[in-house]
């Protein structure tokens, strides 16, 4: 055999058992039969059967109609293994069986979910694939949940949505406060005696009175007095007329850039000591721990599609109150006046909503009067002191998210407030005569 002969032999072996190869490895993958749970499916074998094995019997049983017949029942979820003997001594013939969960033939009829075309679903195992929003992965979850007892299934998904959301809140509160009070005083005075009316507590800053002098009479405190005297006759009247009105306005415009699924927080404010008293080997001493109060918002937003975005919105406002604080070691600890709200909403981007709107009214009206005396028409006043307090305070949170993406790499940033004044730096002529202090910073107003 010369050369040219051997290279040929060679070459025709090679493809032989390239061709065996191929052949064996295409009856190494197992053929796969595919039951529903709870069904039966008829199998038939060419080669007759002689005996069955199955790797799982929780999954699959398997029962022996005939020499040619299978018969393979759905019991559980999964995937398991069947190998047919076709004689007592041949090869066996390996099989996959996939138990599945049951699928209503009624819903095959219905026109299939367009979003659900990316993805892989395969009931009571796992689900593949892009889907376009949180909505429509929601959909598809709950059908590869189907048969399954704890609804737990390999999610290998993705969505295809934008992550980051700005979300612009203003918080505005306005507090109004009004008071009203009103006294009348009078006294008569002559060398023998002292004769007069004042309303409850009013006497506290007397301390004489004669026809020629005498203090201030004062039956309400940092009250506008019209006061009535005659030195020759002895006689003092106080007529105290008191009225406050308070207006304070906060505000407060946080934009908070957050990952869907993610908590931002933002404090406009800032902390006040609070002396605690120690215990144990350190009883005695004080330490400082110190609490937040001001402007406090926390948010969370979940993205649902490209239009759609969940917020949970959890803002609070609160005030220091040294009218209502304690004394802790001989310092005086404000108490904290708050309002807050814990809130979800559903939105589009862009979109605002009003998410709090909170009005509270205190209304405080106290006559302060002698028993019967001051019951009396007309004369009554002289024995009385009356006072009205209102307080009106109204809380407003507006939210409005928006979908970001980051500015492109080397991307021409905004100019920053106050920018354009980073190398000022005026001489002595532009100062003493040209400066008219109209700054403009950039702030938004």
């Amino acid at each position: 055999m010369n050369t040219k002969n051997i290279s040929r032999f060679a070459a025709l072996t090679f493809a032989l058992s390239l061709s065996a190869f191929a052949a064996s490895a295409a009856k190494a993958t197992p053929d796969l039969i595919q039951v529903e749970q709870g069904t039966h499916k008829l199998v038939r074998s060419a080669a007759g059967v002689a005996r069955v094995a199955v790797g799982d019997p929780n999954i699959a049983d398997i029962n022996v109609i005939n020499r040619r017949e299978l018969l393979v029942s759905g019991k559980t979820i999964g995937i398991t293994s069947l190998f047919v003997w076709p004689s007592k001594t041949g090869t066996p013939t390996e099989y996959r069986i996939r138990v599945g969960a049951v699928q209503d033939p009624a819903r095959a009829s219905r026109p299939q979910d367009p979003e659900l075309q990316g993805a892989i679903i395969d009931p009571g195992l796992q689900l593949e694939g892009s889907l376009p929003n949180l909505l429509a992965h929601r959909r598809a979850k709950t059908s590869a949940q189907q048969g399954t007892k704890d609804g737990k299934v390999a999610d290998r998904s993705s969505v295809a949505l934008e992550t980051q959301v700005m979300t612009d809140v203003k918080i505005a509160e306005v507090s109004r406060r009004t008071l009203q009070s009103y006294g009348l005083n009078f006294f008569k005075a002559n060398n023998q005696f002292t004769i007069g009316a004042s309303p409850p507590g009013a006497q506290n800053g007397v301390s004489s009175f004669t026809g020629q002098q005498g203090t201030s009479i004062l039956p309400v405190q940092n009250a506008f007095n019209i006061l009535f005297t005659n030195s020759g006759q002895g006689l003092l009247g106080v007529l105290s007329v008191l009225e406050q009105k308070g207006l304070a306005h906060t505000l407060a415009e946080p934009s908070l850039v957050a990952m869907s699924g993610q908590t931002a927080t933002y404090l406009a404010g800032g902390e006040f000591p609070v002396p605690v008293a120690q215990g144990g080997s350190a009883s005695g001493g004080i330490t400082v721990t110190y609490k937040e109060f001001g402007v406090r918002l926390s948010l969370t937003p979940t993205v649902l599609s490209r239009d759609r975005i969940a917020l949970k919105v959890a803002p609070e406002v609160s005030d220091l109150d040294f009218s209502a604080g304690i004394q802790i070691g001989g310092v005086a600890v404000p108490s904290l006046i708050v309002r807050r709200t814990d809130t979800s909403i559903e939105l589009g981007d862009g979109e605002t909503f009003v998410i709090s709107g909170l009005v509270s009214r205190n209304l405080v009206n106290s006559v302060n009067k002698v028993p019967w005396l001051g019951d009396i028409p007309v004369l009554g006043a002289f024995f009385r002191s009356t006072s009205i307090n209102r307080e009106d305070k109204e809380l407003v949170m507006i939210v409005t998210p928006h979908l970001v993406r980051p500015l492109a790499r080397e991307a021409k940033l905004p100019p920053l407030p106050g920018a354009k004044y980073d190398n000022y730096n005026p001489n002595f002529a532009q100062t003493m005569f040209l400066e008219r202090g109209d700054y403009d910073t950039g702030f938004s107003k």
